[in-house]
């Protein structure tokens, strides 16, 4: 009896000691605050090649989503930034991220964007649909322009993963300074930051994060923010 009540209250303040502890959503942009893909948008757009294909690359392992990025990216022999800005700016930010990032600030929660996308679309989306990019801590790759041709730069240096922007060392550091992580996600990029790190994952749903991490107790798979914002409060606030 004495046993019991011992592992019962150890297991009380272990619990409490986790809501104590400081939280940090770290949430991918394309996909999951907008409802499509922005570069899939572009590259669907701006070449007739099959980049789709060096995905199937990055699924099975033969290659990372650095080598990944600048394959398919090197497919666009010419464009503009008119006709790139001419396609960003139908992109939509999900209508139930509005309230979800509002609830975020008045909580004082720590948030970040981690994107393998580029900087110039994310702060143009966000300033399109009226949220100051500036307010926010994003950590994303980018990209210029020299001769017609996109040259990308990325956020990380090369690292052991092969990512383009690598989203695990941005979340380990966050974990090494104490904070609980929920990670909210969608693609490829996601799935090793969320599989390693998180203590929580929100994947959406029927995406390569959900489908990969199927099974895993950490998991829940979502459709709209405002089913992050209820089940984190039931969870932990």
């Amino acid at each position: 009896m004495f046993v019991s009540k011992l592992l019962a209250a150890n297991l009380f303040f272990c619990i409490g000691f986790i809501n104590l502890m400081p939280i940090a959503i770290c949430c991918d942009f394309d996909g999951t605050i907008t409802l499509m893909d922005t570069g899939k948008a572009l590259l669907s757009n701006l070449t007739k090649e099959d980049w789709q294909a060096v995905d199937k690359f990055v699924i099975d392992g033969s290659i990372g989503t650095r080598e990944a990025l600048i394959k398919q990216w090197g497919m666009i022999e010419y464009t503009t930034w008119k006709e790139i800005f001419t396609i960003v700016d139908t992109m939509k930010i999900d209508p139930s991220f509005y309230d979800f990032y509002s609830w975020v600030l008045q909580k004082n929660i720590k948030f970040f964007i981690l994107s393998d996308g580029f900087q110039k679309y994310i702060n143009r989306i966000l300033e399109n649909h009226e949220i100051e990019a500036e307010s926010l801590d994003i950590l994303a790759n980018d990209v210029n322009l020299v001769d017609n041709r996109l040259k990308l730069s990325f956020n990380t240096s090369a690292c052991d993963h092969g990512c383009a922007n690598c989203k695990y060392s941005h979340v380990l550091k966050l974990k090494n300074e104490g904070y609980k992580i929920i990670y909210i996600g969608d693609g490829l990029s996601d799935i090793l930051p969320a599989a390693e790190l998180a203590d929580i994952i929100y994947a959406k749903n029927n995406e390569d994060l959900a489908k990969k991490l199927e099974g895993d107790n950490r998991l829940q798979v979502f459709d709209s923010f405002s089913e992050i914002k209820e089940d984190i409060v039931k969870r932990i606030l």
